[in-house]
């Protein structure tokens, strides 16, 4: 009996040494879902603020320049008046066309006169039908006359309004070609435009990131130390064969950069990638740990690149080690605290 009871107590305590080691050889580590762990990642690509519109105004005229009211620098409004020609040849063209158009008038009324005429005569058998068809084609060729005359009258206002060279929208001159005195005809360049109530930021993007996607968030142009707020405008669906780059444009949210401004398009997105932190290397490879029942499984994560954080295709409830993952190796027993 006594031999039995002593063979019970060692075997007990040999049980309870057995644990004490295991227990003492499992390593405690702190885990996470996968999901908590994710990050975001910012993007960043070269970007440049541009006009929206850079025209060289050009006369539709033959003159000669009169007088430059605007030169290069300065500031215009929309509709300013930026350069004259010469319009003596275009005043002398609109007075002779509404001198035409007079002597048109004065036809009609003659022709009408004419026509009226000939319907008394003709119930009176005075004159020949022949005469009254005459006399009713002539009033309908005078009147056809005085619809060419007015649109001529239209085309030498217009003439004549092309001897004012106005700003087409807000502006700074960035150049001049006419000079006073000088000949200008249709085409000849005068001034240089380039809009500045209208900017934009010309950005080219890898097309992996698309920056039109809901995942995307603070968008921002960064120059020189200051950042402004954007927002897409629109973004190419082609790939431009040289670059391998897809072009996007984008507009200041509020404030606007100064157009020709250098810097970086800057934008986050909910990328799901995992921190820095959590990625160790273990046999030449980098990777994670994660915990499979009460053991520690390395995973080696392809395309991992150290300093950087790493595109995660692991299930999203998957545990990984958060703390304590620098003393695993592969298959260690480990006591897990969830976080």
């Amino acid at each position: 009996m006594n031999r039995n009871h002593n063979c019970l107590t060692l075997a007990l305590l040999l049980l309870a040494m057995t644990g004490i080691a295991q227990a003492q050889s499992s390593i405690s580590v702190s885990a996470r879902p996968l999901q908590d762990l994710l990050v975001d990642s910012e993007r960043r690509a070269p970007a440049k603020v541009v006009s929206a519109n850079r025209a060289v105004i050009t006369s539709e005229v033959s003159a000669i320049v009169s007088a430059v009211h605007r030169d290069v620098g300065a500031n215009v409004a929309k509709g300013e008046l930026l350069i004259e020609l010469d319009a003596a040849n275009a005043r002398n063209a609109l007075a002779q066309a509404e001198a035409n158009l007079s002597a048109i008038d004065a036809q009609i009324v003659e022709a009408k006169s004419q026509l009226n005429k000939a319907e008394d005569l003709l119930e009176k058998n005075f004159i020949s039908d022949e005469e009254f068809v005459s006399r009713r084609a002539r009033l309908t060729v005078v009147e056809a006359n005085r619809v060419g005359a007015s649109a001529a009258i239209a085309q030498a206002r217009l003439e004549l309004n092309r001897t004012r060279i106005t700003a087409p929208f807000e502006a700074a001159i960035v150049d001049r070609q006419a000079q006073v005195g000088s000949f200008a005809q249709p085409g000849s360049p005068l001034v240089t435009l380039v809009q500045t109530d209208q900017r934009e930021i010309d950005v080219e993007l890898d097309p992996r990131y698309a920056i039109n996607t809901p995942t995307v968030s603070d968008l921002r142009f960064v120059s020189q130390g200051r950042e402004w707020p954007v927002k897409v405008l629109r973004v190419s669906s082609v790939i431009e064969v040289s670059a391998r780059k897809v072009r996007a444009r984008l507009a200041f949210v509020d404030q606007q950069a100064p157009i020709g401004s250098s810097g970086q398009l800057v934008w986050t997105e909910s990328s799901g990638r995992l921190p820095v932190d959590l990625i160790v290397q273990r046999g030449g490879q980098l990777g994670v740990f994660i915990v499979t029942g009460d053991t520690a499984e390395f995973v080696v994560l392809p395309g991992a690149q150290a300093g950087r954080p790493v595109d995660a295709n692991l299930p999203q409830d998957t545990v990984v080690v958060s703390r304590g993952q620098g003393r695993l190796q592969d298959g260690d027993s480990i006591q897990v605290s969830l976080e």
